[in-house]
């Protein structure tokens, strides 16, 4: 079933399109680095202020505006990875990087939403302390996002 599914999706006129133009997939695969800089350059100096760097910064609007800029580079980033899986899906579907990177990015947007829902958070981002739990939960997004990162860089050369 699996793999009806990701040869149907092979056969997708959007994917064939991108496999056919000269321009579609460079700027496709353009737009999700973008997606990544989003993503990235939100969590990481997010999750740095959590952990203590950076105290001259008010904690509380610099944690809501950070989590808006990684929340749209994360949709755009599952949206543009979406289409450029679409290219080759059964190659993609049976490559260790690929399915690994897959993985921690699933952790880390779980992660996140933990974060978001918790106390923690709530109390940060409206001018409280920024409790252990939350610093916790900071240290292992940004052991889960640079996994997820390197995982990404390793899919060409597996």
């Amino acid at each position: 079933m699996l793999a009806e599914w990701l040869q149907a999706l092979h056969d997708w006129q959007v994917a064939a399109l991108i496999r056919r133009s000269l321009y579609v997939y460079p700027l496709l695969n353009a737009t999700h680095i973008f997606s990544l800089t989003l993503l990235i350059g939100g969590i990481l100096p997010a999750d740095l202020r959590m952990l203590g760097l950076f105290p001259s910064i008010a904690a509380a609007p610099f944690l809501r505006l950070m989590a808006r800029i990684s929340a749209i580079g994360l949709a755009l980033a599952v949206v543009t990875g979406f289409l450029l899986f679409s290219v080759q899906p059964l190659e993609y579907a049976y490559n260790a990087a690929f399915l690994t990177k897959v993985s921690l990015v699933a952790l880390g947007a779980a992660n996140a939403i933990f974060i978001r829902l918790g106390a923690g958070w709530q109390k940060a981002t409206t001018g409280g302390a920024i409790s252990p739990r939350l610093r916790a939960g900071a240290a292992l997004s940004l052991i889960i996002w640079i996994a997820a990162l390197i995982a990404g860089r390793w899919i060409a050369f597996l």
